[in-house]
């Protein structure tokens, strides 16, 4: 099953449902809400509750783009699933965790998991 939205390309690996985002930068209002918008409703017609959202593309993101991204991690934990990101670039790294939202140290509880790339995240998804 492969399907594309606006911003993201969504396709099922193993089981697990892989969002790859087109865009470079997300900022805006408006773009966050569309964002949402098509991540749940690619979660909804997945119907699975593990997911990896690949940011390969993503150069840049506001705080606005932070929604979205909360939004569908809270509708997968309701299924009691999972969601991990990769492929962040240093920058948007340095952001996730200034915010506290990712740990490389594990010294707080995180909020989203985060590996290398995508075969790392379907990896630490079949484990658990």
């Amino acid at each position: 099953m492969a399907s594309a939205y606006k911003h993201f390309e969504s396709s099922v690996q193993d089981g697990v449902l892989v969002l790859t985002i087109k865009d470079t930068h997300l900022h805006g209002d408006q773009l966050a809400d569309q964002l949402r918008s098509e991540m749940i409703d690619a979660v909804d017609q997945a119907g699975l509750n593990k997911v990896v959202l690949d940011f390969r593309n993503v150069e840049y993101l506001s705080s606005v783009a932070f929604r979205p991204l909360l939004s569908m991690r809270r509708k997968v934990e309701e299924v009691k699933g999972r969601v991990v990101l990769c492929n962040l670039a240093a920058l948007v790294t340095d952001i996730f965790r200034t915010l506290r939202l990712i740990s490389s140290s594990r010294s707080y509880p995180a909020t989203f998991e985060v590996v290398p790339d995508v075969p790392a995240a379907l990896t630490t998804l079949k484990d658990k």
